[in-house]
């Protein structure tokens, strides 16, 4: 068996891997990353120097390792794939070019991890017409994509996180004070609308909290006023505004005699400067749909791996890719052309279960408007301590 091309750091970022042995049929996978190989090399001279890589490079970067990684791994066991990877940043080919190539229009799956949303409605169009499932891995919403059941979104939406989030209160903190704070915004209202939503429609007792709108600079002496003392008090951080959130968490750190959790949105997990000694203090709670727990025998071997690949520990994104193009791909291997029915078969779990649902229109229930990863995972900080507590 024997791979016709491999990109270790940098290289030809349009290529195709063909793992090749007796079988007739093998998978074909796309992956399309955001490589921005152009900024990168000049020809076939690297240009960037040794020192720093540009930000915007790195997380389309370490998908494609851990997608490389995992190819690896599926060699090793026997498995036989032909995957071809797209720069979707190449600047001398459009996604509307790619898409055209002669090479994807027969393939299996399409795997992306692009956080562009032109990018995906044009990948998303290319998998209705074709009928060729296409896994997003990244990008955080359904970019307003509509009927189309093969868009496969792993990264779940802000629905999904705040409707998970509104049932854990209601199964652990139903009888704590609950505040919602938020600020002025679009975001926010949207996630006050799901909350009054989920009030709305709960076939349990709905929560009792108190909406409070914040400025945008405030201390804990403008939270405190509306906390209890004498109980616990869960305060729901209704802003995606990483500033908002770092001053909440803040004021809460500060309001030390005051019992209190703080529960988050789902960018909490990369969110700078959460690790500062000043917000220590506070207990916080937030969702994530992907979770590695770094102490399992399998992290310490693709870490081990890796290191000594590229001298590096591997990111959240490379596991990311790692786990995405395993997972699918073992299940493409068991299932064949009936692959999208069996998506969240968790035979082939490595970090995390993948609980992939249709998400229905709701005028009309027999449209699936796209299929979503509805497995979501608690994560508690406490004095820098990140562990589950599903």
């Amino acid at each position: 068996m024997k791979l016709q091309f491999r990109l270790a750091l940098f290289g030809v970022f349009m290529m195709a891997l063909a793992l090749v042995n007796a079988q007739v049929a093998p998978i074909k996978v796309a992956i399309f990353s955001p490589l921005y190989i152009d900024s990168a090399f000049n020809g076939n001279t690297y240009q960037l120097g040794d020192a720093n890589l540009p930000k915007q490079i790195l997380p389309g970067l370490e998908f494609y390792n851990g997608a490389m990684a995992a190819i690896d791994s599926l060699q090793k066991q026997g498995l036989q794939a032909v995957v071809t990877i797209y720069d979707t940043k190449n600047s001398q080919q459009s996604i509307d070019s790619l898409l055209k190539s002669a090479a994807i229009q027969n393939v299996d799956f399409i795997i992306t991890s692009s956080n562009d949303r032109y990018d995906l409605k044009q990948l998303a169009n290319f998998a209705l017409l074709h009928q060729t499932p296409l896994i997003s891995a990244t990008y955080p919403n359904n970019a307003d994509i509509s009927n189309n059941p093969f868009l496969i979104i792993l990264n779940s939406t802000l629905q999904t996180h705040c409707s998970s989030i509104y049932k854990y209160l209601q199964r652990k903190y139903a009888f704590d004070k609950i505040l919602l704070f938020t600020r002025k915004g679009k975001p926010a209202e949207i996630i006050q609308s799901i909350f009054t939503q989920m009030s709305h429609n709960t076939y349990s007792i709905p929560l009792k909290y108190l909406t409070v709108q914040l400025p945008d600079t405030f201390s804990v002496k403008q939270i405190t006023p509306y906390m209890d003392s004498t109980r616990q008090n869960i305060l729901i951080c209704g802003s995606l505004n990483d500033g908002f959130a770092l001053q909440l968490i803040k004021a809460v750190s500060d309001a030390k005699k005051i019992p209190s959790l703080v529960v988050g949105m789902p960018t909490w997990g990369a969110m700078p400067g959460l690790d500062q000694p000043m917000y220590s203090n506070a207990n916080i709670v937030y969702t994530t749909p992907f979770y590695c727990n770094r102490s399992t025998a399998l992290y310490n071997s693709i870490a081990e791996q890796y290191k000594q690949q590229l001298n590096s520990n591997p990111s959240d994104m490379m596991l990311k890719g790692y786990e995405t193009v395993f997972h699918f791909m073992k299940v493409w291997q068991q299932y064949g052309s009936d692959a999208i029915n069996h998506l969240s078969d968790n035979h082939f779990t490595l970090f995390n279960t993948f609980n992939i649902q249709p998400v229905r229109d709701n005028k009309n229930l027999g449209i699936i408007n796209y299929q979503e990863n509805q497995q979501l995972y608690f994560l508690n900080k406490t004095g820098g301590v990140l562990k589950s507590v599903n």
